[in-house]
């Protein structure tokens, strides 16, 4: 089932999870088959010309996974055009690139990606990263929605974006640290930042705010490293309190990786210390 929305006003029949945007069309076939076996609703275009009209047909995604390199107007463009649509109406942005630089992980932060996956894309972090994405899109749009108040009603006292939705801070905190990370890769030999503790905390962090759950084997998968090497550093994650492992009620083949209590506590502080400090 797709996801719920909170706004009446969308017409239904044109409601969509995901634009995917990208020219190879291996590559659309394979991303869309993955977000339909996540219960996600999309559509696809070849390029930015493409999604615009898909957009002018009146398609209403939550979400756009779109690429970087594209022939006539590339993700950039595409997504800039998309900066300008008002809150209620404007989709959350993912970019995918094989060969993403640190300028274009700047300049996708100016336009407030929410994410940016490299290529070849793994399927469970592609999901995560668009239910997350659709998670703080109905968040902003509930936030923007104009109040129902009575005729007699005292106008309601505005609050800053911020501090009214700290939620929301820390999915963009999240997503701006991995978006440097994804840029950190392309320019420093990988050996060097091989621990995968951290970045087992953050997929966790993500997975929770997201609603969704990380098996053993994908958090080993997306960590980077060998799989026994993500099993010690599991393990040591587990001996110092930060993260549980419970058998999946629905399989009892497979065993879920959740953070502790103690766990979100000290990553909910960290981010909690990182807006303060970066005054977002």
């Amino acid at each position: 089932m797709p996801m719920n929305r909170p706004d009446s006003n969308v017409d239904k029949a044109h409601a969509i999870d995901v634009l995917l945007v990208d020219d190879d069309a291996a590559t659309i076939e394979e991303l869309v088959e993955c977000l339909r076996k996540a219960g996600l609703t999309c559509r696809s275009a070849t390029d930015g010309w493409g999604a615009l009209k898909r957009l002018a047909d009146g398609f209403q995604p939550g979400v756009v996974v779109t690429d970087l390199r594209m022939p006539e107007m590339d993700g950039m463009e595409f997504a800039e055009r998309l900066s300008r649509f008002n809150d209620q109406e404007r989709p959350e942005i993912i970019f995918v690139s094989g060969h993403a630089g640190f300028d274009d992980a700047v300049a996708a932060i100016r336009l407030g990606a929410r994410d940016m996956l490299t290529k070849p894309i793994d399927a469970p972090k592609l999901v995560r990263a668009v239910k997350s994405a659709l998670v703080v899109r109905q968040l902003r749009r509930q936030r923007n929605a104009p109040a129902q108040q009575p005729s007699d009603a005292k106008p309601a006292v505005e609050t800053p974006a911020g501090d009214s939705d700290p939620l929301a801070r820390k999915r963009a905190a999240l997503a701006h640290l991995r978006t440097i990370r994804r840029a950190r890769a392309e320019h420093f030999p990988s050996d060097l930042f091989s621990d995968p503790c951290w970045e087992m905390l953050l997929d966790l962090y993500d997975a929770r705010l997201a609603g969704a759950e990380v098996t053993v084997t994908s958090l080993g998968a997306a960590s980077g490293v060998p799989l026994t090497t993500a099993l010690r550093r599991m393990e040591a994650l587990q001996t110092h309190g930060l993260i549980g492992r419970a058998d999946d009620a629905g399989d009892k083949r497979r065993t879920i990786i959740r953070l502790t209590a103690p766990g979100l506590h000290a990553v909910e502080s960290f981010f909690d210390t990182y807006l303060d400090r970066t005054g977002t």
